[in-house]
């Protein structure tokens, strides 16, 4: 059973982006079940789907993903791609129409776009930190990835509508900084978690 402090941990391990890893080994089944579980099981707004999950471990998908990730400003003004897709496991949330039934019960949904698109990233982030949490515990490092093209990355996984988040889980890089490049030994910069200040009534 976890303690206080295992959590605890696990959630400060957790705000760390990991950019390389030990891609020597492989994530057993019944961990990538875990995780996989934790993002299908979590909590959306009544209970809707707004999202699926391509769960990759092909090496040449994870490749071709990675190739469509450069959209990050290194402090020495120069692009780089974002190594954490490169990891042993990439998920990849594909935001999807909403249900007849979702429509039915929400007839404003029909009209606002922007309830389904508020509603989509909300479940997003939901799923993504739970698979964050949940990995962390399991010993995984992670790191999440929102600059992509995604019409490439539509393309290479046949996705229906639009990739809205992409997720790297895996074990991490042996002797190395998190913060160092798996491809390119780039250095990541880092910023110092602000402060979210909590008021108790």
């Amino acid at each position: 059973m976890f303690t206080h402090t295992d959590v605890k941990k696990a959630v400060i391990r957790s705000q760390h982006c990991q950019r390389n890893w030990d891609l020597s080994r492989e994530i057993p089944q019944e961990d990538l079940d875990l995780i996989l579980h934790s993002v299908t099981e979590c909590p959306s707004k009544q209970n809707h789907s707004f999202y699926k999950v391509h769960a990759v471990t092909d090496r040449n998908v994870i490749e071709k993903i990675h190739t469509n990730t450069e959209g990050f400003l290194l402090d020495s003004g120069e692009w780089t791609t974002n190594s954490q897709t490169l990891a042993n496991l990439v998920l990849v949330f594909e935001s999807v129409d909403t249900s007849e039934a979702h429509k039915e019960k929400n007839s404003t949904y029909e009209k606002s776009s922007w309830a389904v698109e508020r509603d989509t990233h909300m479940a997003v982030g939901i799923a993504a930190g739970y698979a964050n949490l949940t990995a962390s515990l399991l010993g995984y490092g992670t790191g999440c990835c929102a600059c992509f093209d995604e019409k490439n990355i539509a393309e290479i996984l046949n996705m229906k509508t639009k990739p809205v988040l992409l997720m790297g889980i895996g074990f991490k890089g042996v002797g190395k900084n998190r913060r160092v490049h798996h491809a390119t030994g780039q250095m990541f910069p880092t910023k110092k978690k602000e402060p979210i200040q909590v008021e108790r009534h």
